[in-house]
């Protein structure tokens, strides 16, 4: 019997997500992984078990790559929480296949981090409360803020990776950046305060 080859999960994993993002999830499928990796359909095998688990562990590994290019961190809640809306955006550009994919589970996309922290009530809170001390918003509109940013921007990824609206991107941050503005000033916030905090990292 030959020796087993041996190939790091790690480079399984990125190698799916490397097709994922290039052609789509409908493609991937063992022989495929296996053609893309240079190997037998062996190796994969004896790292997952089956496909089933390989899948699973896929969708994690891209939504851990999609949320480290999410910072919410920084002295400026306003600017960092903007900067996932605009690192959103840009994926809808850049990686739209990796978009689509991840939405295939939508409570697996919004249950770590990144665009989804709205959704987890510790991370929320703490971001509530960075909007209260920056802001001066109260803990309700402080809410109400983070879900129309949040649900602006999916509608808006959305539109754009199913090819809705065309628009560049310059556009759709601008676009991005006015629902903030807005949301802002509806709330009491004075322009020129607004138009700095969304800015000023």
């Amino acid at each position: 019997m030959p020796p087993k080859t041996q190939i790091p999960r790690e480079r399984i994993l990125k190698t799916g997500l490397e097709l994922v993002i290039r052609e789509g999830y409908a493609v991937i499928n063992i022989k495929r992984l296996a053609e893309e990796l240079g190997c037998s359909t062996q190796p994969i095998s004896w790292s997952f078990g089956n496909m089933e688990k390989f899948r699973e562990e896929l969708f994690q590994y891209a939504l851990n790559y999609m949320n480290s290019k999410m910072k919410l961190n920084g002295e400026n809640p306003v600017a960092a929480f903007f900067s996932v809306g605009e690192t959103y955006v840009n994926m809808a550009f850049d990686e739209p296949n990796l978009i689509r994919y991840l939405r295939t589970d939508s409570k697996g996309l919004v249950s770590l981090g990144g665009i989804g922290t709205i959704f987890n009530e510790e991370k929320s809170r703490n971001l509530r409360m960075g909007l209260h001390k920056v802001v001066g918003f109260s803990e309700e509109k402080a809410r109400e803020f983070m879900n129309t940013v949040v649900i602006y921007t999916q509608g808006l990824v959305t539109f754009i990776i199913e090819g809705t609206i065309t628009v560049t991107r310059e556009e759709a941050l601008h676009m991005l950046e006015n629902i903030g503005l807005m949301h802002m000033v509806y709330a009491g916030i004075p322009f020129e305060k607004a138009s700095v905090l969304l800015r000023d990292e």
